[in-house]
């Protein structure tokens, strides 16, 4: 017996059946992962059965949207049970009440809703009734818009990440900078004439005193 999945918001709950509507599952969404705890259907989604679980990092998820779909067969196959069932009014009540509820549930479960989303490049599918499709679009608004913070988020961050690595790149260029002066201003300051002795001037080839070539 598949049983309604716990959940502490009325609002993460969905129901995935039209016979067995009082039985639901959760979609949860917080600041990092989107969570999915909803039960399969068998039986043109009448009947709720297995269960679907997934667990999705807001960083792998590229797209999400809702979509509403018909299924011609069911619609058609609930249509011709509910005439049926009319005709069967004047002869057995009972047989004709049960085969006009099958006929208009099978007809609801071809009006379908579907909550889409994308993981890493894989499509991720969750079948729900046609009355969950407002409930739907506002888990798809709100998913929308943690995926926008998120991805602000992530740009303000890697942003900082290049200011403080740019930051770093020239602070140690000055360094190199002054390292270099320094280290040039103490070649020169040492160097001397080997044959006479007087102070050479920087990248000198010769002594300005007595000519002797600089080593």
């Amino acid at each position: 017996m598949v049983q309604s999945a716990v959940v502490e918001n009325d609002s993460d709950a969905f129901s995935v059946s039209l016979l067995a509507f009082w039985v639901k599952g959760s979609i949860t969404l917080d600041d990092a992962f989107l969570r999915v705890n909803m039960p399969n259907t068998v039986f043109f989604g009448l009947v709720p059965a297995g269960k679907q679980k997934d667990s999705s990092p807001l960083s792998g998820i590229t797209n999400v949207y809702t979509s509403k779909s018909y299924k011609l067969s069911s619609i058609f196959l609930g249509l011709l049970i509910a005439i049926i069932g009319v005709a069967l009014m004047g002869s057995s009540f009972f047989s004709a009440l049960i085969a006009i509820i099958v006929g208009v549930l099978l007809i609801g479960s071809g009006i379908r809703t579907t909550f889409n989303y994308e993981r890493s490049g894989i499509s991720k599918t969750i079948d729900l009734p046609f009355f969950e499709a407002h409930h739907s679009e506002e888990l798809e608004e709100k998913l929308t818009q943690k995926l926008a913070t998120y991805q602000a988020d992530r740009n303000v961050r890697a942003q900082t990440d290049r200011t403080i690595q740019q930051g770093a790149q020239n602070t140690q260029q000055i360094v190199n900078a002054v390292s270099g002066d320094a280290n040039d201003a103490a070649s020169s300051a040492n160097a001397f004439c080997g044959s006479c002795g007087a102070p050479l001037a920087q990248g000198a080839k010769f002594c300005n005193k007595c000519g002797a070539q600089a080593n």
